[in-house]
């Protein structure tokens, strides 16, 4: 269930929010704080600011107890707003104006917007409970108006916790601090900061409806932190065992965080799950998770080991677009840079099974049969579920220990192996445009020239340049052999490309014939420029049939050493 509320509702009633022991530390920085408080003057303009969604779940029935999945960003330096705006009216208090009335709005506005009266207890709580590394600092410092000596010794998260109460009390004072009304600051809070700031909340049962919250945000673009949800689940668990594991969950938790790039940490997860057991997709995850670390007698080892194979193996997943990282071999890193130019990842639930399992030695030859099985693939544009579904299944498998070296491994990716016809075929027709794909364009060309000449050029040390023989902006010259209305069927055809040096490609533009660059091709080394060039006129039949003879030797470059 959702709804669009303001934040006087949000924190209204005696509700209470808590953020979940394990979430992240508070880290808006001064942007936000900015950005925030320039929305806010705008509010009487605007009438209101959204600020999003907060995805909550109530931690006990028939309670306005709430853990806060998701928003707690927002939630904190909110309540870090209102406590400023208490902070100045205590001040101005206690500077003898407006005494007695301003110690009265300081009180009301601080249980309205910060804590809960017991009136059993007659003790006031705190509408916020931060996470285990803040909600000391936010209690015992700053809701008490406590600043410590020494700012500069605080944890990090503390330290921002502070300067944003201290930004925010800045911005106010130079709002309010000329004419001290009491009134006029507490009408600011009340009516343009809690009427004026809205979210969506969107309530939930369970963790497992949480996640599929996430899922469908996400999808839609919002943002949000799935692998959160996730940890707080895994430590959860780890915490039944003791202070100790909890503290090495955490380290490791954070190493693998540390290893990996924003938003990426659930993406690894479902790589590194599918490497062992059945597919998931992502909205599924969660679920085989928690049902995985849940079972047998000992969910705290269960979730510090799943914890301690995510750790051993993040360098590598994290690696997997770097080729040239530390952690891959010399005969590694062109096939990893293959990879990264096809733009695919359906292959990495096996590369991290058979770097877990097989030594490096086997792991490159794995990895040669999968750029040659995906580049066909790929290229002769098949379904990409299918091969996932595949890559996984073998993976799944030399988890297992079913398959054991790199030939029983290729064998089981006989499926999703394209035939030499059939790559054959699809690349005679094959069409890649370079703006969004000339430096694969241009893998293909230095390997398709290595092969026809027997030279070795490496194409990230290629100083050639992608010649197209009709210009992607043709001129006159070319409106006989290529009428204006085909043109654009064969610009970006791998047979309209072949490689020059850069001096020679500079000297040619849209209105140079073919005849004329001929003569120019003539004068390189490359064969794809003179002899696979030599035809008295380049036009859709010549063009098809350069492109065809390229296939024949395509088919010979990127083959499978078993299949």
């Amino acid at each position: 269930m959702s709804e669009f509320i303001k934040l006087n509702t949000v924190i209204g009633n005696g509700k209470s929010y808590v953020v979940p022991k394990y979430q992240r530390d508070y880290s808006w920085g001064k942007d936000d704080w900015e950005d925030l408080w320039n929305d806010i003057m705008e509010i009487p303009q605007d009438k209101n600011h959204y600020l999003g969604y907060l995805v909550l779940q109530p931690i006990d029935n028939g309670e306005e107890s709430y853990w806060v999945i998701d928003g707690q960003q927002r939630l904190i330096t909110c309540s870090l707003i209102a406590l400023a705006v208490t902070a100045l009216l205590k001040e101005w208090s206690e500077m003898g104006i407006d005494t007695q009335d301003n110690e009265t709005r300081y009180k009301v506005e601080k249980e309205r917007y910060l804590g809960n009266f017991s009136a059993s207890k007659l003790t006031m709580s705190s509408k916020l409970v931060l996470n285990k590394n803040n909600d000391d600092y936010y209690k015992s410092w700053l809701l008490n108006l406590r600043r410590p000596k020494a700012i500069s010794r605080l944890k990090p998260s503390e330290k921002l916790l502070q300067q944003a109460f201290d930004y925010f009390h800045e911005r106010l004072t130079e709002k309010f601090g000329e004419l001290k009304s009491g009134a006029e600051l507490v009408d600011f809070l009340e009516k343009t900061v809690g009427n004026g700031l809205e979210f969506t909340a969107i309530h939930v049962k369970n963790d497992l409806d949480a996640f599929k919250v996430f899922e469908t945000l996400n999808a839609r673009g919002v943002k949000l932190s799935p692998a959160d949800l996730l940890k707080n689940f895994l430590f959860s668990q780890v915490a039944q065992s003791g202070e100790l594991d909890l503290e090495e969950a955490e380290r490791r938790w954070q190493n693998i965080s540390d290893s990996l790039q924003n938003n990426e940490l659930t993406t690894y997860l479902r790589y590194f799950w599918n490497s062992k057991y059945k597919i998931r997709r992502q909205p599924e995850l969660f679920k085989a998770i928690k049902k995985h670390v849940s079972k047998g007698d000992n969910p705290s080892k269960n979730a510090l080991d799943l914890l301690n194979d995510l750790e051993n193996q993040v360098a590598f997943y994290a690696a997997f677009k770097k080729p040239h990282d530390d952690v891959w071999t010399i005969e590694e890193t062109p096939l990893l840079s293959v990879l990264k130019l096809l733009e695919v990842s359906t292959c990495y639930p096996l590369m991290l099974a058979v770097i877990d399992k097989l030594d490096r030695v086997q792991f490159k030859d794995v990895l040669r049969e999968i750029v040659a099985i995906t580049l066909r693939y790929n290229l002769s544009g098949l379904n990409p579920n299918e091969a996932e579904r595949q890559f996984s299944n073998t993976a799944n498998e030399v988890s297992d220990g079913k398959l054991t070296t790199p030939q029983s491994i290729t064998s089981s990716l006989k499926s999703i192996y394209v035939d030499d016809d059939q790559f054959q075929s699809a690349f005679t027709t094959l069409s890649i445009n370079t703006r969004r794909k000339k430096e694969f364009v241009k893998y293909l060309l230095v390997k398709i020239e290595n092969q026809i000449s027997g030279s070795d050029i490496q194409y990230e040390e290629a100083t050639a340049t992608i010649e197209h023989i009709l210009p992607v902006n043709p001129g006159s010259v070319w409106e006989v052999a290529f009428p204006h209305e085909t043109q654009d069927e064969y610009i970006y055809r791998v047979g309209n490309y072949t490689l020059l040096p850069a001096n020679i490609n500079n000297k040619l533009d849209n209105e140079t014939s073919f005849q004329s660059k001929l003569e120019y091709y003539k004068q390189t080394n490359y064969k794809l420029s003179n002899e696979y060039c030599l035809y008295d006129e380049f036009n859709p039949e010549t063009l098809t049939n350069r492109q065809k003879r390229m296939a024949k030797v395509a088919k010979s470059i990127w083959k499978s050493k078993f299949l």
